[in-house]
């Protein structure tokens, strides 16, 4: 199985060009000696990283010896307190009130002697199982509620870090505390009160090893609680749970080193950015690779020679390859000439005689499609001619029916108008160029319309919309006068009442956008689809079906002018109205 996927993948690798087999070669020593650098970079830092291990084991061993050596202090000054049976515990065992004022005097010169025996020590109470309290500085119903947490068969047990008001400041203190037993009967079990001691937070640590902050390198000591009570980041106050601290920096991020704090049931935390204990490391990594990159490069100089020697000749046959893929045939009278190895010489002989064939082929070709095109174009410049020169008989018709009975009825005034307009409808129709500006074709479009107003006594009355920047755009002549006959004789003649004539020209897409609009009869549903259907094409003008000839023939000669995407569109709604659009692309008057 392997050794056919092998064979394939041989096969497939030899079918490439040559300059890719080439490259891929490269590309896979590049590969190789990458993996090499990446994988010594790995070794280093697997060694790195065993050393930063063994280093911070061994810090947190020396810190719990500190820890240790504070905590056995605190120790003999919680049981030298407790288990004093001169001072301490007769005071707590008086009952008469006189006595007890004396004792607490010389209590509360011990105290304070025992206060200054170790540094961080910022208060001493005694609390009584029959209600006697005693309290160096501070307030003892502060301390009160941390009572339960001493237990009775435990020399001293350390609660976790605290925030109290102490000197009307608040501090991060550890409470220490141990239950005070009689020290003559050790079998009746009495409790005669506790001891409890307040720490600064930072005494049972100590001044921790310089070199704590070193690197980047930061320090949480927790409590049993998980909370800290002291660390050297700066981000991080006193008492906050170490869950919240690693929940917001990403651990991946960072080396971990954990160890116990069995004296106080705590916990300390080593946290050492990867990227400060690596920073070596990269930078030899980093210079590997610069190294490498810079071989590659001085390298490349003498396989690219290589290889432009081998390819260039192919390049050029391919390039003068493609030019004919594209239809260049301009370049059927042009020849190739390789220079290099023989096979190439060869090659380039062989796709020159087959390019004369090809040359001598096309020509033949070409004479006979030229005279096939022009016999077309002669067909279709009749066609063209053809279908320019109908003109609908109903316009005229109806003008002279209308100047016949003005004659009779109105006298010569509108006479005079109907006439000088209708000369100039003539006079556009027989202009020569096929071509006139948007200008041109409204006038004529006005001429028309006041002639039919003219006729129907001003039954309907006309709009125009024109922005004046495409007033000079060229139209085929005659396009709008037939459009704008069918909505009067069609739409508004059929309506009962007042109508509206609308005519809209607008730029829309790179597009002129030409709608005459109605609010006529309409045309019904059926009507519609057929109109629809012959508007959609060329139509043969030749057909015995004369219908909608006006609408037809300006289509056909959009059509054949500028192409099957440009045209007539009609939408209608019977007995609401008609709006028909005409299509044309954008050409102004200096266009050619």
């Amino acid at each position: 199985m392997f050794s056919l996927k092998f064979a394939r993948s041989r096969k497939a690798l030899k079918s490439l060009p040559i300059g890719i087999q080439l490259s891929v070669l490269v590309a896979i020593i590049f590969v190789i000696v990458l993996v090499i650098v990446y994988t010594n970079y790995l070794k280093a830092a697997q060694v790195v990283e065993k050393k930063n291990s063994e280093y911070h084991m061994e810090m947190i061993a020396q810190i719990n010896q500190t820890i240790a050596s504070n905590t056995d202090a605190i120790k003999r000054i919680l049981l030298s307190i407790a288990y004093n049976p001169k001072i301490v515990q007769p005071y707590l065992n008086e009952k008469d009130p006189v006595k007890k004022y004396t004792q607490y005097t010389q209590l509360m010169s011990y105290m304070a002697d025992m206060r200054n025996m170790k540094d961080g020590i910022l208060d001493i109470a005694l609390i009584g199982g029959d209600g006697t309290t005693f309290i160096l500085n501070g307030d003892v119903n502060i301390l009160t509620p941390f009572i339960d947490e001493i237990p009775k068969n435990q020399f001293f047990n350390f609660t976790g870090v605290q925030k109290l008001q102490i000197h009307n400041i608040n501090r991060d203190v550890l409470i220490v505390g141990s239950p005070i037993n009689p020290t003559i009967d050790f079998d009746d079990n009495k409790r005669y009160g506790v001891i409890l001691i307040v720490l600064d937070a930072k005494t049972i640590l100590g001044s921790p090893p310089s070199m704590v902050n070193m690197g980047g390198s930061k320090l949480y000591a927790l409590d049993r609680n998980g909370k800290v009570f002291y660390t050297n980041d700066e981000e991080v106050k006193t008492g906050t749970p170490y869950s919240q601290i690693s929940s917001a920096d990403s651990d991946s991020s960072f080396y971990i080193q954990r160890g116990e704090i069995p004296d106080i049931g705590g916990e300390l935390v080593f946290k050492l950015p990867k990227s400060e204990l690596l920073r070596g490391l990269e930078d030899i990594r980093k210079q590997s690779l610069l190294i490498l990159l810079a071989s590659l490069l001085v390298l490349s100089i003498p396989f690219l020679l290589v290889i432009n020697n081998i390819l260039r000749p192919l390049k050029k046959l391919m390039r003068f390859m493609n030019d004919f893929k594209l239809g260049h045939l301009r370049n059927l009278n042009n020849r190739i000439s390789l220079q290099g190895y023989a096979e190439i010489t060869s090659m380039a002989s062989d796709f020159n005689r087959m390019l004369d064939e090809i040359d001598t082929l096309t020509r033949q070709l070409l004479d006979s499609n030229t005279k096939l095109y022009r016999a077309e174009l002669v067909k279709k410049q009749s066609e063209l001619a053809f279908l320019q020169s109908q003109i609908n008989p109903h316009f005229l018709y109806n003008t002279f029916e209308s100047i016949k009975g003005l004659a009779v009825e109105e006298g010569s005034d509108k006479i005079f108008h109907m006439v000088k307009a209708l000369a100039f409808v003539f006079r556009y129709s027989i202009k020569g160029t096929d071509f006139v500006t948007l200008q041109e074709e409204l006038t004529l479009v006005k001429s028309h319309v006041h002639i039919q107003q003219i006729r129907f006594g001003n039954r309907f009355r006309v709009t125009y919309c024109i922005p004046d920047d495409l007033l000079s755009h060229k139209v085929p002549k005659m396009i709008l006068q037939p459009l704008v006959e069918n909505a009067i004789f069609h739409g508004i003649e059929q309506r009962t009442g007042n109508g509206l004539l609308e005519i809209t020209v607008e730029q829309l897409e790179g597009n002129l956008v030409l709608s005459i609009s109605d609010n006529g009869i309409g045309i019904d549903e059926e009507q519609l689809r057929a109109l629809k259907s012959k508007l959609s094409v060329i139509q043969d003008m030749t057909d015995d079906q004369r219908t909608n000839i006006g609408l037809v023939n300006v289509n056909n000669r959009i059509k054949l002018n500028y192409g099957e995407a440009f045209g007539i569109t009609i939408t209608s709604k019977y007995d609401t109205g008609t709006m028909a659009v005409i299509n044309l692309p954008l050409r102004r008057d200096n266009d050619v």
